[in-house]
């Protein structure tokens, strides 16, 4: 089992790692990529432009799910994140070794994947890289022999972490991580541009949509209790066509899956709306958003994406990292999927859009966001710089 631990290791493991550092060079990124979400691409988007400007001559490496996929959209070179020996190899000339961003730390959805992230950290450490985790959320962790990994492995191995939202501080003081440098940020994906006008205008159009029409978008996944709150997104969507005059668009943040947690809803209405079920470019995303009047999601790149262009969002918790990012922000316009009715969602629907008359709130919580997420660039640096 590869160790970095605290105590006796770790000094001995740094003086190996300082006489082997002046001839790393490269940046190896490893996240929940190549897997058709949006969200986290977007995520990588940002950390590569990030990484370019903050050390332009340093190789990249992404670790994906589907290294030809993410070569092809991204640029860069790419391996299987399961190609453990060539990961290896990889890790004993890097400079850096980058986790994230994104809710990598958390054992809700697999306990496996965190195990996986956990041993990338302790090997990148072991092979003598500076390892830093970027942006992220962290947890929920729920297994105590789990939260026991993650303390030894974060406070053993990791050299800094900057996290998206107050609520991941709050999860590592819990675990007891204090030995990496911890700086509150947010989220990279803030930082991106969307697409040009005259590509929105045409995507919108190919989509069946006029462009500057009046528009409700929905970002939805399917979930445990899903199924029985779709008729409420149902009646959200009639009384927003109703009372609002807005016309509902499904995005599709994971390609792969979220075109069917439409369709239960779908079933439940007359009309038939238009349902973006194919993988989009994040600035044609971004752009897209950008012409809605409001956002419903459950998606946390849904909001994120909404955020940052402005437009006035309502969260539906299925995760604390959704209403972790919101009250982060400052937006308290959300509702767990649990408790969720027509009465509830329709009551935040009206609140949403009467913050649309007044967007200068909106805007200076999302400026806000934008000119801290600065810290995850700035913490690269100076662990690049660091001897």
């Amino acid at each position: 089992m590869l160790r970095c631990s605290g105590g006796e290791e770790r000094p001995a493991m740094e003086k190996q790692r300082q006489r082997k550092v002046n001839n790393r060079s490269g940046i190896v990124i490893c996240g929940s990529y190549g897997l058709g979400n949006a969200g986290d691409e977007s995520i990588l988007k940002a950390i590569l432009q990030e990484v370019r400007t903050v050390a332009p001559a340093e190789e990249i490496t992404v670790l994906s799910r589907n290294p030809e996929e993410t070569k092809l959209c991204h640029g860069v070179r790419s391996l299987h994140m399961f190609d453990l020996p060539a990961i290896y190899r990889l890790m004993g000339r890097t400079k850096l070794y980058i986790n994230g961003g994104g809710s990598l730390i958390q054992d809700v959805t697999s306990r496996r994947s965190l195990w996986y992230y956990l041993f990338t950290l302790r090997m990148a450490k072991r092979r003598g890289c500076k390892v830093l985790m970027y942006g992220c959320g962290i947890g929920p962790v729920k297994h105590p022999k789990d939260i026991a990994l993650t303390r030894k492995t974060l406070n053993g191995c990791v050299d800094a972490i900057t996290l998206r939202e107050d609520s991941s501080l709050k999860e590592l003081q819990r675990f007891g991580v204090t030995k990496p440098e911890i700086v509150l940020a947010s989220d990279p994906a803030l930082t991106l541009q969307r697409a040009d006008e005259a590509d929105i205008d045409r995507m919108m159009e190919q989509s069946g949509l006029a462009p500057h029409g009046a528009y409700l978008g929905i970002c939805l996944r399917d979930w445990p209790g899903f199924a029985e709150k779709a008729p409420v997104f149902a009646a959200a969507v009639r009384y927003a066509r109703s009372e609002h005059g807005l016309t509902p668009v499904f995005f599709s943040i994971n390609h792969r899956s979220d075109g069917a947690a439409a369709d239960q809803v779908v079933r439940y209405l007359e009309n038939k709306p238009c349902i973006l079920r194919q993988p989009l470019s994040t600035e044609l995303t971004l752009g897209l958003m950008s012409r809605m009047r409001a956002v419903i999601s459950m998606r946390l790149h849904g909001l994120i994406f909404a955020a940052g262009q402005g437009v006035p969002l309502v969260g539906v918790v299925y995760d604390p990292k959704v209403s972790a990012f919101l009250s982060y922000m400052g937006q308290e316009l959300y509702e767990d999927l649990s408790q969720l009715s027509t009465e509830s969602l329709c009551a935040k629907l009206d609140q949403a859009l009467s913050l649309g008359a007044d967007p200068a709130a909106l805007k200076d919580s999302v400026d806000r966001l934008r000119h801290i997420e600065q810290h995850n660039p700035d913490t690269m640096r100076k662990l690049l710089q660091a001897p």
